[in-house]
């Protein structure tokens, strides 16, 4: 029998980046209107980090920072949360 493949499920709308955890489950990365939120699909944890001013005016850096700092928590985070995808999930 040949070997078989699994195909990653497709990513639900609006996520840009996503980190796998350790119990499978996955930490999502979404743009909101203040900046990047992570979430864990596992855990009931969110981590939001800014990237524009009250003004609304993106911040010097485009928002950068805030999306290194929100992939920093997401890939930290995902390194030690052990719970499992929950079945409402995706």
């Amino acid at each position: 029998m040949p070997p078989t493949t699994q195909q990653p499920a497709a990513w639900p709308e609006g996520v840009i980046a996503r980190y796998l955890t350790v119990g499978g489950a996955t930490v999502d990365l979404m743009r909101s209107r203040a900046g990047i939120t992570a979430v864990c699909r596992g855990c009931p944890v969110a981590h939001a980090t800014r990237a524009f001013e009250r003004a609304g005016s993106v911040r010097q850096d485009g928002g950068k920072r805030a999306t290194e700092q929100a992939q920093e928590w997401a890939q930290t985070h995902a390194e030690r949360c052990r719970a499992m995808p929950r079945p409402d999930s995706e």
